[in-house]
């Protein structure tokens, strides 16, 4: 229940911040709007004021804001009709809900610097609670097969009771990498205790390590960093969060478009998390701590701004590729098209989405 209260949140924040953008641009520009919305339709709620009704409806998967003209032509005379606005004004509301999740992405990194944030850090420098924590597990390694999971963080290393009495023999309480490899060696194919904390839970994992680790993946099978809460000077807080933003968002836009690519590869999409993958991830990151939680909505936000601008039909890059075709014709696409092509576009979304969510509750259960 409490991770569904942070999902909700979550998708709260993101959504808003984004129909904001839409919503505030359309007001600065002197246009109706009619509704701002959180969730699709039916709605279960909502309440006017002013000339806008703001409304809650059951479905939390988005939001929208519903301005005069934006879907037909009625009224497109009037200078308060989005319609009758030059093509500039109507791309800077379109673009505006993008650019709002860029800048709370933004925001939120640099908050993110100035109070900690989890980053890697190399043997000897200074970083608060600074973990060896695991970032991959090769698939079939020993690791693999006793149930370590990429983002442990490896407590203690155990020897077997039956190793040879040595000084090398001792538990290792581990403070870096080093200890973790050179533990590895000296037990070459026998069994060994991994403890290790996945969030805020210790679990003891027995492992029986290779004699031998085919080329690249060790005798255990795992990569490994660690990572530490750093802080940066407040001076120099918004500018890491400038550079963390930008980075991020070639991560995301890489990602985004080897998905695309192999949109139709069952392994593709199912490694893909949808919403109650998102969900089980904010749950997760709320237990580590709130800095995480305030790195992955930064990063849900940066998703969700890239996904936005494609031009695909029912998100926001569709509709400014419609606006890029008036201009090119001289003269708008005709509504009943456009209205075919938003609502075509909303369906297809809408079944990736039931596709995304039956993998993530494969995936759980």
């Amino acid at each position: 229940m409490f991770t569904l209260l942070i999902f909700l949140i979550v998708i709260a924040v993101l959504v808003l911040s984004h129909e904001f953008g839409h919503f505030i641009v359309a007001k600065w520009k002197g246009m109706r709007v009619d509704e701002f919305g959180f969730g699709f339709p039916p709605r279960l709620f909502g309440k006017q004021y002013g000339e806008t009704t703001y409304t809650f409806n059951l479905l939390p998967f988005g939001g929208f804001v519903k301005i005069w003209g934006e879907d037909d032509m009625e009224g497109a005379s009037d200078p308060r009709n989005f319609a009758a606005r030059n093509a500039w004004d109507r791309f800077l509301v379109l673009v505006a809900g993008v650019g709002m999740n860029f800048v709370l992405a933004y925001v939120l990194f640099t908050f993110g610097h100035a109070i900690g944030i989890p980053s890697v850090v190399g043997a000897g420098e200074g970083a608060r609670d600074a973990m060896v924590r695991v970032v991959d597990v090769v698939p079939g390694s020993p690791a693999a097969e006793a149930g370590v999971k990429a983002g442990d963080s490896i407590l203690e290393l155990i020897p077997s009771s039956d190793t040879e009495s040595s000084w090398h023999s001792r538990n290792v309480n581990v403070s870096e990498i080093e200890q973790v490899q050179d533990f590895v060696k000296m037990h070459a194919g026998v069994e060994i205790t991994m403890v290790v904390e996945r969030v805020h839970e210790k679990l003891l994992l027995p492992i029986t390590l290779r004699n031998e680790a085919p080329p690249g993946e060790g005798l255990l099978g795992i990569a490994m960093a660690k990572v530490g809460i750093v802080r940066t000077p407040w001076y120099r807080a918004p500018w890491e969060g400038l550079l963390t933003t930008i980075s991020t968002t070639k991560f995301v836009a890489e990602g985004l478009a080897f998905f695309f690519a192999n949109i139709f590869s069952s392994d593709v999409i199912n490694s893909v998390a949808g919403p109650v993958g998102i969900a089980k991830v904010a749950g997760e990151a709320n237990a580590l701590g709130f800095i995480y939680l305030l790195q992955l909505v930064a990063v849900l936000s940066i998703n969700l701004a890239i996904l936005n601008i494609l031009p695909i039909p029912a998100l926001d890059g569709g509709r400014v590729l419609f606006l890029i075709i008036e201009k090119l014709r001289g003269k708008p696409v005709g509504v009943h098209i456009s209205q075919f092509a938003h609502t075509a576009g909303f369906l297809v979304l809408i079944f990736l989405m039931l596709v995304v969510t039956y993998f993530d509750l494969t995936r759980i259960f």
